[in-house]
């Protein structure tokens, strides 16, 4: 497992308490209706089996989805490296939101088996933005300069 980069520079650093805590914040921002949806770090496959208990708990605490992504939508808004091979919790205040994003997902995967997708990808970017619930000028600003 790669060592987490905040490992580097704080003694006795726990990932796992770690990603509880932020995964605890953004849940409670869902749920409190602040943002439509939020996900959690990426996380190993070892990582997620470890937390999906504490996870599940979280999600019933503040009365949100969640949908567990293997597979996380890749757009010019993140750097694909940080979520290849990882698996991203999303937290959701209802399914809809969830629908939202994997009919996104599709549209992606539609427009790449169509040869589509360089003229749909920045629109598709700018849709997981809002799932996110980035303002445009936010959105526009990770269009240019990527997150991570």
């Amino acid at each position: 497992m790669d060592e987490h980069w905040l490992a580097k520079h704080v003694e006795n650093f726990d990932p796992d308490s770690y990603h509880l805590g932020m995964m605890y914040a953004f849940a409670e921002v869902v749920g409190s209706g602040v943002k439509p949806l939020a996900l959690s770090p990426p996380l190993t496959g070892e990582e997620h089996a470890r937390l999906r208990n504490a996870i599940q708990i979280i999600a019933e605490e503040y009365n949100v989805c969640i949908l567990v992504d293997e597979d996380f939508l890749t757009t010019k808004l993140f750097n694909q490296a940080f979520t290849e091979g990882k698996v991203v919790v999303h937290f959701a205040k209802d399914a809809s939101t969830l629908e939202r994003y994997k009919r996104l997902k599709g549209l992606r995967a539609r427009s790449m088996r169509d040869g589509t997708l360089k003229e749909v990808e920045d629109d598709i970017a700018r849709e997981l933005g809002r799932i996110l619930g980035y303002d445009d000028s936010t959105i526009e600003g990770l269009l240019r300069k990527p997150r991570f």
